[in-house]
């Protein structure tokens, strides 16, 4: 992979212990490299374990004091642009994803971003509520969302996809279509 071609991060907003948000994660990174040539790392909010909002200060200050605060930061910085694969829990997207885009402010803005959902019914109320908020802080969301509906019968008995590839190549041209608008704005970082 060219070391000049742009980052995208795909985040992965579930961490529970039993979930396939980062089994969805893995398929989808493979389809959006595939279609845009670029670089692509995921982000996992399980490994990267950011406590219930502790910053003293309101992110759009951006003075940061905490560690973790500044590890996340960067790591969003550094993306030119960011994948958010998102389960539906109760009609919604899950908490430690609104506390992770919570942490930060002008990292956010103007960030080129997707969203894939994902549930029983594709998850579109999950992706329309994080679509609210990302745009309310200045996320540039380039395509439609993407929702990946998950049968019960695509679960195993460990609560693990069977074959999260095979579900996501029956999204494959919708994730094509949306990944290569994601590529057409993308610049790499200097």
């Amino acid at each position: 992979m060219n070391d000049s071609a742009p980052l995208i991060r795909i985040v992965v907003g579930s961490m529970r212990p039993v979930r396939v948000g980062d089994q969805i994660a893995a398929a989808v990174s493979e389809v959006i490299a595939d279609a845009t040539g670029a670089r692509v790392e995921i982000v996992d909010l399980a490994d990267l374990r950011l406590p219930m909002l502790d910053e003293p200060a309101m992110p759009a200050l951006g003075n940061y004091q905490n560690t973790h605060t500044k590890a996340w930061a960067e790591i969003v910085s550094e993306a030119d642009g960011i994948v958010f694969v998102t389960p539906q829990y109760n009609g919604g997207y899950p908490a430690s994803l609104k506390n992770a885009i919570d942490y930060l402010f002008a990292e956010w803005r103007d960030k080129p971003a997707l969203i894939v959902s994902y549930g029983g019914h594709g998850g579109g109320m999950s992706g329309e509520q994080l679509r609210s908020v990302l745009e309310f802080i200045g996320v540039d969301l380039v395509a439609d969302n993407v929702e990946i509906t998950l049968p019960r019968e695509s679960y195993g008995a460990d609560g693990r996809l069977v074959d999260a590839p095979e579900i996501v190549q029956g999204y494959a041209d919708k994730l094509e279509t949306a990944a290569k608008t994601l590529d057409r704005t993308l610049a790499p970082q200097a």
